[in-house]
């Protein structure tokens, strides 16, 4: 096995694996197609969102792994014992960013604290990076603003490649850095749109200069790059508004942005990419504690039937009292506990028949190349966490959770457990096995090629 002594991660933020493959295979992408050579698709992980998503390649974890069940959250036990704790809610969009690398589960490792010489640029999850490594701690703010209000997004695809470059020359072991483009723009217009598509190329042109350098530099050979992504997009036609949904099923509901002098509410609904959604019921004794799935079927309010009969939502799931998760769609019904998947009735992804017992692997290799790729683990990952909702749900291709206060309006969503969000590209000069990969699996690959110990507890196997 060949070893490695520094690693670049480029995390090419909202890329799609089939737009990516297709740019590959029509030339467009000839930096890439050259330099690197290896393409693979991966599973991402559940939410399919940024930040949640990026856990798994900087910590081998999953999202429900390090406790951070979505951008948007509600700690019903914290919020119970101190409705005004700082910790009771949390939007990392925006500058509750800064609270991301606290809230991480404890005991969970990022590759910036087993790399001790490590870089980031503009990532929000940065734990054990340290001062000095850390590149853009408060100006990734300032430039994501800036490109908010102006749709200039191509700047910080410029300004990530000329920090890259920069900071490579001081010859980190870990580099990490963020390109949004692709993501903003296809939210702004579609994941198929021309500036969608130049934010691809003006990647892969970053991507020629750094090879470049690197050759210059003699340091090719002994560098590995992965080229990844947290989610991908599908394209926006119906928003369907979950948090008015909520109340005018009579639940006086919590939900960002107005989160403040809210009291008394009996609900919280913390959306997540627009396609995904932790909610929030109170229980009969307060708010402390999930309430399971026999619970919620028992609500004189009727919740579980009538989300599904909105054609906007796809898929509910809750976890029972003995800790097995039941996942519910208009199709059929499924029961997930470790090494068992059950259906009662139909399936509800539409999966073929499967036998009831399988390993973790086993499950994966039959769903990666279906409409819901890992879709069985992902739900018992996501309610690990304590901070993950009552029920869970994904939203119907096509449609989002959310109308209002968003500006722009979104044309295109994520976060959901469908295929076109949690499939993502790995471009790699690394030779990689032909079977199918989760984004969890990078980091103990990364940690193996630098001949460094992968820590024990994480969700990933080294490729």
């Amino acid at each position: 096995m060949k070893s490695y002594k520094r690693c670049l991660m480029i995390l090419a933020d909202g890329a799609r694996a089939d737009v990516m493959q297709d740019l590959l295979k029509r030339g467009k992408l000839p930096s890439i197609g050259e330099a690197l050579g290896v393409f693979r698709s991966a599973a991402s992980a559940f939410p399919s969102t940024t930040g949640p998503a990026y856990l798994p390649y900087l910590t081998g974890c999953y999202p429900g792994t390090c406790n951070l069940p979505g951008i948007r959250w509600f700690d019903k036990d914290c919020y119970a014992a101190n409705p005004l704790s700082k910790d009771r809610f949390r939007s990392y969009v925006g500058a509750e960013s800064f609270y991301m690398n606290g809230d991480i589960a404890r005991g969970r490792k990022t590759l910036f604290e087993l790399i001790p010489r490590s870089i980031n640029i503009f990532s929000s999850v940065s734990r054990g990076v340290g001062f000095r490594g850390n590149k853009s701690k408060f100006s990734r703010i300032w430039y994501w603003y800036y490109s908010h209000l102006t749709d200039h997004w191509g700047i910080i695809d410029e300004a990530a490649e000329a920090k890259t470059l920069k900071y490579l020359k001081d010859d980190p072991e870990f580099l990490f850095v963020v390109f949004p483009g692709i993501d903003e723009f296809s939210h702004l217009a579609s994941p198929f749109h021309p500036r969608a598509f130049q934010a691809y190329q003006r990647l892969d042109q970053a991507v020629g200069k750094i090879v470049r350098f690197l050759k210059k530099e003699g340091k090719w050979d002994e560098t590995m790059i992965f080229i990844v992504s947290d989610h991908g997009l599908s394209e926006t036609s119906v928003h369907f508004p979950l948090n008015q949904f909520l109340e005018k099923a009579g639940l006086q509901t919590l939900y960002y942005p107005k989160i403040v002098f809210k009291w008394g509410f009996d609900a919280a609904s913390m959306v997540s990419g627009n396609g995904m959604s932790n909610l929030y019921f109170k229980n009969g004794h307060g708010w402390n504690g999930r309430a399971p799935w026999e619970a919620l079927l028992e609500r004189k309010d009727r919740i579980i039937e009538r989300l599904l009969e909105r054609p906007e939502v796809d898929l509910i799931a809750a976890q029972k009292e003995g800790g097995s998760v039941v996942v519910k769609s208009r199709r059929g019904e499924a029961e997930i506990s470790a090494g068992h998947y059950r259906v009662h009735g139909a399936d509800p992804f539409g999966y073929p028949s499967f036998p009831e017992t399988m390993t973790d692997r086993e499950l994966f290799e039959r769903t990666a190349a279906t409409d819901y790729p890992d879709a069985p683990a992902q739900l018992l990952q996501i309610f690990r966490s304590r901070r993950a909702g009552d029920l869970i749900l994904s939203a119907a291709k096509g449609s989002d959770l959310r109308l209002r206060y968003e500006i722009p309006e979104h044309k295109s969503s994520h976060g959901s457990l469908h295929w076109e969000h949690m499939q993502v590209p790995v471009a790699t000069n690394v030779p990689l096995p032909n079977q199918p990969i989760r984004s969890v699996d990078i980091f103990p690959t990364i940690l193996k090629l630098l001949g460094r110990p992968v820590p024990e507890g994480i969700d990933g196997i080294p490729l």
